[in-house]
C-alpha cells in the first residue's frame, strides 16, 4: 500500500472509531424534533434540551429539583435553583462547597476530577467534574454551579461512569444555551388622585 492510501485511509479509520463509541443511541442520527426550550418557574432562567432529550418528573430525581432531564435512560440532567438570603448573601464559592458537601455524603469515594471557570448566560460560575460510586456502579459528574440575580443554582448532570464523554459532549451543548432571565418586577399600585 502506497504511503499516500494509506494517509488516505487513516482518517476515515479515525472517523469510524471515533463514531463507534459514546452511549447506544446517545448520538444517533438527527432526530426530526425541535430542540425544546423550559423556564425556571422558581427563578429567572431558561436552557434549551436538544430534541433526543426527554422530560423527567424532576422530583423523581432528586426532591429539589424544578427540571430534569434524560438521554437514553442514560444521560441525566436536572436544575435546582433557590432563593438566596439577601444578608449575608452566599457567593458561587460557598454555594459549591455546600453542593459538594451534599454530593459526598450521597456518593461514596467521590474524587474531584477538575474544578473551573465557567460563564453560563453572560454570569460567572464554576463547574466540578468528578466521579464517585452509587450502588457500587461508578458514576460520572459534571456540576454547574452559579449566583444571579439573588439565586443560587446547582446545575447537575451525571452517567454511568462508561458514557462520561457522551456526558460531557451533551452537558457542554446545554450549558451553552443557559440563559439568565429578568426577574419578575413587582406590580406597582396604580397612583391615585387627591
Amino acid at each position: 500500500m502506497t504511503l499516500f492510501r494509506l494517509l488516505i485511509l487513516l482518517p476515515v479509520a479515525l472517523l469510524v472509531l471515533i463514531s463507534s463509541t459514546g452511549c447506544g443511541g446517545c448520538n444517533e442520527g438527527a432526530s426530526s424534533h425541535p430542540a425544546w426550550r423550559v423556564e425556571g418557574q422558581r427563578a429567572p432562567y431558561a436552557l434549551t434540551f436538544p430534541a433526543e432529550w426527554i422530560a423527567e418528573p424532576p422530583q423523581s430525581i432528586n426532591p429539589h429539583a424544578e427540571i430534569a432531564a434524560s438521554l437514553d435512560d442514560t444521560l441525566f440532567l436536572m436544575v435546582i435553583p433557590q432563593k438566596l438570603p439577601s444578608f449575608p448573601t452566599p457567593d458561587v464559592h460557598q454555594l459549591q462547597r455546600l453542593g459538594m458537601e451534599t454530593l459526598d455524603r450521597s456518593v461514596d469515594n467521590l474524587i474531584i476530577d477538575r474544578q473551573s471557570p465557567i460563564r453560563l448566560g453572560g454570569a460567572e460560575g464554576l463547574s466540578v467534574i468528578a466521579r464517585g460510586e452509587l450502588n457500587d456502579d461508578p458514576v460520572r459528574y459534571i456540576n454547574a454551579y452559579l449566583v444571579d440575580q439573588g439565586f443560587g443554582y446547582q446545575i447537575i448532570a451525571f452517567a454511568g461512569d462508561e458514557h462520561s464523554e457522551a456526558l460531557i459532549a451533551q452537558v457542554d451543548l446545554i450549558l451553552a444555551s443557559w440563559e439568565n432571565l429578568a426577574p419578575p418586577t413587582a406590580v406597582q399600585p396604580a397612583a391615585t388622585s387627591p
